[in-house]
């Protein structure tokens, strides 16, 4: 560790306080004077109080007093997830009846993100095209799918960019046909859907994909679309346009050479945290990351998840291999790692860190202003001794004994791993032991004082629309952050980041890439080539005819017409 690193110390010393930002809009306004919505789970014990901006909270009137259909997107950072969070909050406070909100998306690492399912296991949707009235059998023999077709009155769908549009008319037709009411858009479904079609396309093997707003459904589904255009994200400007022009796929020359000017060494980090390089494909991030790991000559530590839920053994797996948290995460004192939680405003999905040590909760004690509630949740704002990396003793071990690691008051009855197939129901708890847990510090961004934090268990989970869990896991809350996926990195924000652009091979994914970036100080391009940065034209040419927030346009695309040449300067940048 380096030794200029900054970080609470036993003489006393006090991290810098932070000015308090107040909130523009909240959605107080609609409900009880606090209104908290999840941070990236279904957890009740990770929340955080959810702040929107004016294009935010025209966009919420519109679901909640309104009950219109609508597709919100924006750039890379605009607050669609956050967005998206508070809608999902207000819906559930809307209507009391728990099947009333389906929580979906594309790919089961989006719908682990915010707590759903894919679309395609919340309706029985087969994922290849079938005979229409073979897949209509199918779901009626699925009863639990049945109800949600014929309960549900709002469906969310998340990163739809990766809906097809026979995908899209296909769950189309079969709402109307199972709920009877053909002259009702999507059989009078409220539908919420979001993503940004400048990201990851549809999946398709030797043909071109067919976007979800390419389909007469969605012309007649979506009353309005609406494009969220406030970068929260990157703070320069600079970089915004750079993105933006990036995202559209037009490079100026003057762009390509900002752009391959980035592929200098970034500066050290004075706490030794290393760039996050992001790779196109998993085996790459595990190779990667195995490589750092055995080079550090410290023990290995590992913890095994508890995994548990209602679904069957087969589906069960398969949503919990779609979960963030791994099943084993093995750290070493010195490993770069990477927390995929948000606990609060300064320590995100995203953070990176090192690990300390390894120590009990009782080992432990917080600095003031950050007390541990019953001993659940992280020990915040550790107390170090003069070696900058060993916890000052608790004074008091009595007041923890009884520390646990989770809610015991998570809702539902989850079948636990021990009981495989035999259908026993018991409560999702974890129970208490001495177990040691990582001691993470987290270099500040601002120039304040790092924060040390020892992460303990939390969960993560996957709920059908009755509010069953069908998949739990409880785990630490980091992964390995040397290198991760770009897949993995959507949604996050990643302040040292490094890319080789020559590795990409889809559409979208250095988009997706390069904005995880906070900004150029803390990002590194490596083969750089402008024309292989290409966004895809029906993109383009559907995305010059939205408007932003406020505008209220409908869009004139057409799915027969050949792109044209950009003619405008796009509202979306």
């Amino acid at each position: 560790m380096a030794s200029t690193s900054k970080k609470r110390k036993s003489d006393g010393a006090t991290a810098s306080k932070r000015p308090v930002k107040q909130p523009r809009h909240t959605i107080d306004s609609f409900f009880s004077p606090q209104v908290l919505a999840p941070a990236s789970s279904s957890n009740d014990d990770d929340r955080r109080l959810v702040s929107l901006n004016a294009e935010q909270t025209a966009i919420l009137r519109q679901v909640l007093d309104d009950g219109k259909n609508v597709f919100f997107t924006g750039s890379a950072g605009t607050g669609k997830s956050l967005l998206l969070r508070a809608i999902i909050k207000g819906l559930k406070k809307k209507y009391k009846t728990p099947d009333a909100v389906a929580v979906t998306a594309s790919t089961g690492m989006a719908a682990s993100n915010i707590g759903g399912m894919t679309i395609h296991a919340w309706g029985a949707v087969s994922p290849t095209p079938t005979e229409f009235d073979f897949q209509i059998s199918c779901i009626r023999k699925c009863r639990p799918a049945l109800q949600r077709w014929q309960k549900t009155k709002v469906l969310i769908i998340d990163e739809v960019s990766m809906v097809d549009g026979p995908l899209f008319a296909r769950i189309c037709k079969i709402a109307e046909h199972l709920r009877k009411t053909s002259n009702r858009p999507f059989g009078g479904i409220q539908l919420v859907i979001t993503g940004d079609f400048f990201q990851l396309p549809p999946v398709s093997k030797n043909v071109a994909p067919v976007f979800a707003f390419e389909c007469d459904e969605w012309k007649r589904c979506i009353e309005h679309t609406l494009v969220l255009k406030h970068v929260f994200r990157q703070k320069d400007s600079e970089f915004v346009d750079l993105l933006n022009q990036l995202r559209l796929g037009t490079i100026t020359p003057s762009a390509s050479a900002t752009f391959k000017a980035l592929s200098r060494p970034l500066a050290p980090d004075p706490a030794g945290i290393l760039p996050t390089e992001l790779f196109p494909l998993r085996n790459e991030v595990d190779r990667a990351n195995t490589a750092r790991l055995a080079a550090l000559t410290t023990p290995e530590t590992s913890f095994i998840s508890r995994d548990s839920g209602a679904a069957p053994d087969d589906k069960r797996a398969k949503l919990l291999d779609n979960m963030m948290a791994p099943h084993k995460l093995t750290l070493k004192v010195g490993a770069q790692v990477m927390l995929i939680k948000n606990i609060d405003e300064r320590l995100v999905n995203g953070s990176v860190g090192k690990v300390l040590g390894f120590w009990r909760q009782n080992d432990v004690q917080s600095g003031p202003g950050h007390p541990t509630k019953n001993g659940t949740g992280p020990v915040r704002n550790v107390v170090l001794q003069s070696d900058g990396q060993t916890p000052v003793p608790r004074s008091s071990r009595s007041a923890d004994k009884e520390n646990v690691s989770v809610s015991e008051t998570t809702k539902g009855k989850v079948k636990t791993e021990g009981e495989k197939g035999k259908g026993k129901e018991k409560p999702a708890s974890v129970s208490r032991d001495e177990e040691r847990y990582p001691l993470v510090e987290f270099p500040a961004l601002d120039g304040s004082d790092s924060e040390v934090v020892l992460l303990v268990r939390d969960e993560f989970r996957v709920e059908d629309s009755q509010g069953t869990i069908l998949a739990r896991r409880v785990q630490i809350p980091l992964i390995l952050a040397w290198s991760i996926s770009i897949h993995k990195s959507q949604g996050q924000t990643i302040h040292r980041v490094k890319i080789d652009l020559g590795k990409v091979f889809e559409k979208g994914q250095s988009y997706v890439a390069l904005s995880r970036a906070a900004s150029m100080t803390g990002l590194q391009v490596l083969r750089f080539d402008p024309n292989k940065v290409k966004a895809h034209p029906k993109v383009v040419e559907w995305n010059a005819t939205l408007r932003s927030v406020g505008e209220n346009s409908t869009s004139s695309f057409s799915a027969g017409s050949a792109p044209s040449k950009r003619r405008r300067k796009l509202q979306d940048e």
